[in-house]
């Protein structure tokens, strides 16, 4: 994760944005954000985060920023 950012999810909004991911209807916009944050709340890397998501590395700091601005 980059140095900076840090975020905390609770575990409501942990549940909330899981059944984001796994709902079938939810647009893939959303669900890939929501992984994005899930995973950065895990404390992975965004090496990790970009290989599991697909996405890349300026897409997944402007996520974790967003998401940290919060």
């Amino acid at each position: 994760m980059r140095t900076g950012i840090s975020v905390t999810v609770s575990p409501a909004d942990c549940r909330r944005l899981e059944a984001l991911v796994r709902d079938r209807n939810t647009p893939q916009k959303h669900a890939w954000r929501a992984e994005i944050v899930l995973l950065t709340a895990a404390g992975l890397g965004t090496v990790e985060i970009m290989r599991r998501t697909g996405k890349s590395k300026t897409c997944v700091w402007r996520w974790q920023e967003r998401c940290a601005a919060e």
